[in-house]
């Protein structure tokens, strides 16, 4: 970090209680104003210094140098929203300001300059080991693909696959067999993500609670408890009705708590018999299995050395199969399906308010990381996009990963879309 030096003061015409700090903000991008001089020394220790100019290199490494300060708009009395603009990108920050110093510092969004969705779809294409991906409008006709890159090649989904879970639910709902208000005990903890493994045994939680912690935060213990409540003759059902091209890539629908299991060395030989196996064997195997695939015997450093047995052992659809599921939802599912969707937007706030509704379910491990959403533009035009990166031999940068589906939807909320193709 370089020397502090005084950031310009903003014009008294605009002269708010944010104006100061937000000019702070850019002053500190462009290294004429130091950290210590800006910050409220509470912050400072939560995120020293070194940190910050951490975070600032990459911001710079990305977007370009920072430029100008284009917006500041006050949220409440301590914290507002404010835009910078960088040579490639306008990033949205959000503020807090506590007399008069920076109490606060988050990136909040993005918007990429230029960016076309032709660009984009390069950029996907570009990543590390195999990526895919598809966007379609839905529309009375039927969904109308506008961009796709390998949208009918296999993936490993990761907990992407949680949406069938959820769909069966919602078809058990709209058929009345279940309601969301019924109660099932905990009885199924895995390990994280999530946080009911911390909960006591057998709680009793509605199915709107388990369906909601399943989908917002990808909890396996809810996962797996809904797993053995609904069974695998009607998970395998839903997963044919949802129009999976490949059904037996996920028959039976594993648990969680199964691939964890599965993917250990000291279970190589139950693994082998079970890639060796058809369907009903399988299933079969994992029932026999017992306690072998429970969590108290599961070894998570399976997850500690990088992609493990994910083109073998892991949940499988391509793009297309996913963006079929997230059609069927929108089509027929329960207002209460399309509320847990969005609970937790997948990208900044920001960009998540450019939509007037954003359902999403993601999923990431060691190799793999998926993104999929349900999206309905202010005008009324509605789309599913759905991407999955694999790569067997190292990690996925899950932030750019991020970024690249934030740009994605960005676009599409404007109405930056090519012509639609069946």
């Amino acid at each position: 970090m370089v020397a502090a030096q005084t950031p310009p003061p903003p014009s008294p015409a605009s002269q708010t209680l944010f104006d100061q700090p937000a000019a702070n903000v850019l002053a500190l991008m462009q290294g004429k104003a130091a950290a210590p001089d800006i910050f409220d020394p509470a912050f400072l220790t939560a995120v020293p210094p070194e940190q910050l100019a951490s975070v600032i290199a990459s911001l710079k490494t990305q977007f370009g140098e920072p430029q100008t300060l284009e917006a500041v708009r006050r949220m409440d009395v301590r914290s507002a929203s404010i835009d910078i603009r960088f040579d490639k990108a306008v990033v949205t920050f959000t503020i807090g300001v506590l007399d008069g110093r920076l109490s606060g510092l988050f990136i909040t969004g993005s918007r990429t300059q230029g960016d076309t969705i032709e660009q984009i779809t390069a950029d996907i294409a570009a990543l590390p080991g195999r990526s895919g991906f598809v966007v379609q409008q839905l529309t009375p006709s039927g969904a109308q693909t506008i961009a796709s890159h390998r949208p009918d090649e296999r993936f490993a989904i990761a907990s992407v696959f949680k949406l069938y879970v959820l769909a069966e639910i919602d078809r058990a709902v709209r058929a009345g067999e279940r309601r969301w208000s019924d109660v099932l005990p905990l009885s199924q903890k895995s390990h994280p993500s999530g946080i009911a493994q911390d909960w006591p045994d057998a709680a009793p939680m509605t199915l709107q609670t388990l369906a909601t912690l399943m989908v917002s935060v990808s909890d396996n213990s809810a996962t797996d408890t809904l797993i053995a409540a609904i069974g695998q003759e009607k998970l395998a059902a839903i997963v044919r009705a949802s129009g999976h091209s490949r059904p037996s890539d996920m028959i039976p629908l594993l648990s969680t708590q199964a691939v964890t299991g599965l993917k250990m060395p000291a279970n190589a030989a139950l693994r082998d018999r079970f890639l060796a196996a058809d369907d009903a064997e399988q299933t079969r195997l994992v029932a026999d299995a017992g306690d072998t695939l429970r969590l108290k015997n599961l070894d998570l450093a399976v997850y500690t050395g990088g992609p493990n047995q994910i083109d073998t052992i892991e949940w499988f659809a391509s793009p297309a199969d996913v963006a079929r599921l997230l059609a069927m939802l929108e089509r027929d599912g329960d207002p209460v399906t399309r509320a847990i969707l969005k609970v937790n937007f997948g990208i900044p706030p920001v960009n998540a308010g450019r939509w007037a509704y954003l359902g999403y379910k993601g999923g990431s491990e060691p190799g793999i990381m998926g993104m999929s959403f349900l999206a309905r533009t202010k005008q009324g035009d509605s789309y599913v996009i759905t991407a999955f990166a694999n790569n067997p031999a190292a990690d996925i940068d899950q932030p750019g990963f991020i970024q690249l589906m934030t740009r994605l939807l960005d676009r599409l909320a404007t109405g930056d879309a090519p012509a639609t193709r069946p």
